[in-house]
């Protein structure tokens, strides 16, 4: 069968959840892009490259194109932004994030296929609790910044204290839930 037919044949079979899912792929590459307007100085020539690459991962989200569409965002974000790292790269961060759950997701069960709800409420718990762990483990790094530790011990001390809340959390979150027959 020709591929462009098994596209077309496959987008007019989506379920619901899949519709849903690659309208949040839409949602993160654009908000992405307005992150990336607002953080830095991006050519028009890379936003038409980022909504073509964005529109492909829309109707072919279950290939290795999700990933280059990551290394773009990502390519783009180091040449389009003066300070690559500024609080701007949170929300863009984000974003990708969200793009890669919605990639996964919509990737993990046949075109037509309905989503089971229990597991998008997983992924969402998953998303939500790392999404906050990013937000504050961001904003101690720029408290840690703005009160002038330069690093050493201090830097090492605060490293470790996020990496055992990171650990503590995920064995609270993933492991025991496990242990109770939870999925």
């Amino acid at each position: 069968m020709n591929p462009l037919k098994e596209l077309v044949t496959e987008l007019g079979s989506l379920s619901r959840e899949q519709v849903a899912l690659r309208f949040m792929i839409v949602l993160s590459l654009l908000g992405f892009t307005v992150v990336l307007l607002i953080a830095g100085e991006s050519s028009v020539y890379a936003m038409v490259v980022l909504s073509l690459l964005s529109a492909l991962c829309v109707l072919n989200p279950h290939t290795a194109l999700p990933a280059a569409v990551m290394l773009y965002c990502l390519a783009v974000w180091w040449v389009g932004v003066p300070e690559p790292f500024n609080p701007w790269c949170v929300p863009a961060g984000l974003c990708l994030m969200v793009l890669h759950t919605a990639c996964a997701l919509t990737s993990a069960f046949p075109a037509p296929a309905t989503v089971p709800r229990a597991l998008l409420a997983q992924y969402a718990v998953r998303l939500g609790l790392v999404a906050g762990a990013t937000v504050l483990l961001s904003l101690v790094a720029w408290t840690h910044e703005a009160l002038g530790y330069g690093g050493g011990l201090v830097a090492v001390l605060a490293g470790l204290l996020a990496l055992g809340l990171a650990l503590g959390t995920y064995y609270a979150v993933v492991t025991l839930a496990q242990g109770d027959g939870s999925p």
